[in-house]
């Protein structure tokens, strides 16, 4: 079943034009742009928004069809700068380091499930490039050992729904 939602996950990542980065377990770790030569932080941001929230919806059509209401997801989105790099000698992998990528985890691990939550930093951004698409609710504050301060999240909605 994992399996089969990660496939339709990756089409829906390839429609919305967004980076897979891997899977780990039943975490799904993907990044808003797939060129550096043609970056817009703002659509980047739009993209993964409407991503989280066209994952969601392919949760829920999947958990009616197998009839187990415990299948659900916490999404989190952040922007922000990130380090790449491979790890490992006998067996390399790609992955992503930095604050940044901390807040964007803690900003999943601290959601709700079947919503997608986004750090203050995505809300700004949103708010700046999109205003009129989304509506914020104020729902968390994480802690990472990276900051002295407390990073505020926000459930995300559509401003005005399908």
């Amino acid at each position: 079943m994992l399996s089969n939602l990660f496939v339709e996950f990756d089409k829906q990542c390839y429609n919305h034009g967004l980076y897979k980065l891997y899977t780990i377990g039943d975490c799904y770790v993907c990044m808003g742009f797939n060129d550096a030569r043609q970056r817009n932080p703002g659509r980047e941001a739009m993209n993964t928004v409407q991503f989280g929230f066209k994952l969601i919806e392919i949760i829920k059509k999947v958990r009616k069809i197998i009839k187990f209401e415990g299948l659900d997801m916490r999404i989190g989105i952040h922007t922000g700068k990130l380090i790449g790099g491979i790890i490992g000698t006998d067996i390399v992998r790609y992955d992503v380091y930095g604050p940044d990528v901390v807040i964007a985890n803690k900003m999943e691990s601290n959601g709700k499930e079947g919503e997608v939550q986004v750090s203050a930093t995505t809300k700004e951004l949103l708010e700046k490039y999109c205003p009129w698409m989304y509506r914020f609710e104020k729902f968390s504050e994480v802690e990472t050992k990276f900051f002295e301060h407390k990073v505020p999240g926000y459930l995300i909605k559509k401003a005005i729904e399908d």
